[in-house]
């Protein structure tokens, strides 16, 4: 198992850390976060991690895109 599959089942808050102690960038955490979901499943998911990494729902799902 990867470790971005790993982290579907962690804690958000305990997910961000760990994310953060090995230096992703946040694009990285919320791509590992939300690939693979749904837009409304990412929305909801944005509106519970987005303030845990200081950033705004809308920047979230905008980031959670492949431009």
């Amino acid at each position: 198992m990867s470790e971005e599959s790993i982290l579907r089942y962690t804690d958000l808050a305990a997910l961000i850390q760990m994310a953060r102690a090995r230096s992703w960038p946040t694009i990285r955490i919320v791509r590992a976060m939300s690939s693979g979901l749904t837009y409304t499943d990412a929305l909801k998911l944005a509106r519970k991690a987005a303030p845990l990494l200081d950033i705004s729902v809308s920047e979230f799902m905008r980031l959670r895109r492949n431009e």
